[in-house]
């Protein structure tokens, strides 16, 4: 069955941070969620939206990004099928302070602010989950911050390949990534072309092999220590 048409119980019992919880909070997560489907460049959220729900990947592809006052729109990260986000923000109080939007046709899981809070009163295992994700944020955005300074494409790139092959934030990842070199160009920053120099540059170092509509990553480790060599 395609994830499209799974049921979100079902999609649940996949997902990190709920496929671990008793089968009954699942069923309870599942009465409260709800599901949306996103076009692409369709905003999932928007910067100054009220943060109402914790947000998954269901299936599809998502980037995260801010305007700034100078016009220039900041690339966070992309958020693949399986990863969350938003976690920080349904903590605290306010509003969202990125748009997220939609890079391919996607399905997303919205677990309301109250079932959130609800299992972190009630679920040890969902609050060592969650201090996971939060920690782990804290370090990708802070490697955020130095890769935007990069100038090498080829570096750019190999930052937001491994990005998306972060164990912690996206544990469902294999070693095939479901992206067209237009979205990994988005990711990183660069246009097209640009982009597809830069992996044709990656594939003769033996770090990736580009497949129609997809990438392999043949060797994580050498990806990971070619960006922060150039950072």
């Amino acid at each position: 069955m395609k994830r499209a048409d799974k049921t979100l119980i079902a999609l649940l019992a996949e997902m990190p941070g709920t496929r671990t919880l008793p089968e009954p909070v699942r069923e309870r997560i599942a009465c409260e969620a709800y599901d949306s489907i996103h076009q692409r460049n369709e905003f999932v959220v928007r910067a100054g939206d009220p943060v109402h729900s914790w947000v998954g990947v269901a299936d599809g592809l998502l980037k995260i990004t801010n305007a700034c006052r100078s016009g220039k729109v900041v690339m966070f990260t992309g958020v693949p099928s399986g990863g969350w986000f938003g976690e920080g923000s349904v903590i605290k109080t306010g509003v969202r302070r990125y748009d997220v939007i939609a890079m391919r046709p996607t399905r997303v899981i919205h677990i309301p602010r109250t079932t959130f809070r609800w299992l972190l009163d009630t679920s040890f295992e969902f609050n060592h989950f969650i201090i996971g994700q939060l920690n782990e944020r804290l370090s990708q955005y802070l490697g955020m911050v130095e890769a935007d300074r990069l100038t090498d494409p080829v570096a750019r790139l190999a930052r937001a390949i491994s990005g998306m092959f972060n164990p912690v934030l996206y544990p469902n990842m294999g070693e095939k990534l479901p992206i067209s070199q237009e979205e990994l160009g988005e990711l990183a920053g660069l246009p097209r072309q640009r982009a597809n120099i830069a992996i044709k540059q990656l594939s003769a170092m033996g770090c990736v092999h580009a497949e129609y509509g997809s990438l392999v990553v043949t060797d994580l480790a050498a990806l990971r220590n070619y960006q922060e060599r150039e950072v």
